[in-house]
């Protein structure tokens, strides 16, 4: 763990950097500005100032932070939110007996009101009726909730110690979690537990920790001292963690677009198909229709856990790439979105880097590549590969709703990153293309060029190949629907 006075040198170098402007310190976030590379650089300032302060002003950290430490302080008191230990199988290391003298010092027990949309944010707290309401019965659906999580966080992150050794302090660790999961999962009924939010807390957990200190009981620190320590304190890791989690997975639309319901993950998974086929044709192609592998199949696990797994048993690099979903998303506004779709303009521009063997591969060699993203050879050739992938990713958004510019920018990672890739095009008389991609070579294969995949310079064949495809796909969703009416 960090020293006091080391993070509070930190902090102090960080805002008068980017002279107390949270905008200017998240944008370098984004532009790789600040990364664990520079000296002054502590993951949970990014974090706490995207989804908790909001601000570099020391004086408005203090308001803040309680505010949102005593919304987890009163869930953690509410009868409803208790967590049933007592329920499980007594030889379970996770057992314990029921506390009966705390229940009874409650004297007007109350429900929390259960949010109906996940949209909104459970965190702010609901008028309640002044008619006290009766003890909490625990249910077997709660039950059944804890023990679903217990079960996960058993598996979390094999080999980590914090997690896995034969220790009181690993237990405690891992019932720390399974509250907070627990707690969240009640203030979401409509989405509940879902496997793979335990993988997204487990790696918060982790880099929180990592620099949380005890805050010591000396005079020494002056009031600006305190302020900045108050952000690191131990002792309020836990409600930190939950405030975090929930605005992270919430009011980034993670939760709507990736977990809610089978329905609305099969409408991103689709939104993706159509954002892949906009940024590189030739891979939609291949792997939809060519050896109709669909999406379902292989993407799942990259949404609903943001890459963490695809990123490899090094956990700082899922860190530092959350670090800019996580700055971007302050950036986007109230109401915007941005991390779903940055998700899966990622996956597109990781598809373009493996395009050269994706298109060699049959069915189940393709499956075996996208579920085994080869990522360590990337890293080993290029340490900068994650954050490039970002930044290509990130133009991309920027241009998610122009077509064309989407087509052409994919032009250019393809030229960049498969500038060996030939592509042979049939076309029919005339300057219109066919509707077919009818080879796909290397030179491994053959030294045969029959066309070099388009560049800018192209652009006139290409925008009209481009607006050909886009038509054919546009009628042929008319046709799905047709049918299915």
């Amino acid at each position: 763990m960090l020293k006091e006075n080391d993070i509070i040198q930190k902090v102090l170098l960080t805002i008068e950097q980017y002279k107390g402007n949270a905008n200017i310190f998240k944008n370098s976030v984004l532009n790789n500005e600040y990364t664990s590379k520079k000296s002054n650089f502590t993951r949970l300032l990014v974090w706490k100032t995207c989804f908790i302060t909001e601000s570099l002003n020391l004086q408005a950290w203090e308001t803040n932070l309680k505010t949102s430490r005593v919304i987890y302080h009163k869930l953690r008191q509410s009868q409803e939110m208790q967590l049933p230990w007592w329920k499980l199988d007594i030889d379970s290391p996770f057992y314990a007996p029921e506390i009966v003298d705390r229940i009874t010092k409650l004297s007007k027990p109350q429900r929390l009101v259960r949010v109906q949309n996940v949209q909104n944010d459970p965190l702010v707290l609901k008028s309640r009726s002044p008619t006290p309401l009766g003890p909490y019965e625990i249910s077997e659906e709660d039950v059944d909730l804890l023990q679903s999580i217990i079960l996960d966080i058993h598996r979390l992150f094999p080999g980590e110690k914090l997690f896995h050794d034969e220790t009181n302090a690993a237990l405690q660790t891992k019932k720390q979690l399974v509250s907070i999961l627990y707690i969240w999962s009640k203030c979401n009924p409509q989405v509940g537990y879902k496997q793979g939010i335990h993988e997204i807390l487990g790696l918060l957990y982790l880099n929180l920790l990592a620099e949380s200190v005890e805050i010591p009981n000396t005079n020494t620190f002056s009031s600006d001292d305190l302020r900045i320590l108050s952000l690191y304190d131990v002792h309020y890791l836990l409600h930190d963690l939950f405030t975090i989690l929930n605005r992270f997975l919430i009011s980034s639309g993670v939760i709507s677009q990736f977990y809610q319901t089978e329905t609305h993950l099969m409408a991103s998974i689709e939104h993706f198909n159509g954002m892949l086929m906009k940024t590189d044709q030739l891979i939609h192609y291949n792997l939809i229709t060519k050896l109709r592998l669909e999406s379902q199949l292989w993407i799942i696990r990259y949404l609903r856990l943001l890459l963490l797994r695809e990123l490899g048993s090094n956990l700082e690099i899922p860190s530092l790439l959350w670090d800019k979903l996580a700055a971007c998303q302050l950036l986007a506004g109230n109401g915007q979105q941005c991390i779903p779709d940055l998700i899966m303009f990622i996956i597109a521009v990781l598809l373009v880097h493996i395009k050269t063997e994706l298109v060699l591969c049959d069915f189940s060699e393709a499956l075996s590549l996208l579920l085994h993203f080869p990522i360590t050879s990337r890293l080993n050739q290029d340490p900068e590969f994650v954050d490039k992938v970002f930044k290509d990713a990130l133009h991309l958004y920027e241009n998610k709703d122009n077509d064309l510019k989407l087509y052409e920018y994919g032009l250019k990672l393809n030229k960049k990153y498969n500038s060996r890739l030939r592509v042979s095009v049939g076309y029919t008389s005339g300057d219109s293309p066919s509707n077919s991609l009818s080879a796909v070579s290397s030179p491994k294969l053959s030294t045969e060029v029959t066309r070099s995949i388009p560049t800018a310079e192209d652009s006139r064949a290409a925008k009209m190949a481009f607006e050909k495809v886009r038509m054919e796909m546009r009628l042929k969703k008319k046709a799905q629907l047709m049918l299915r009416n």
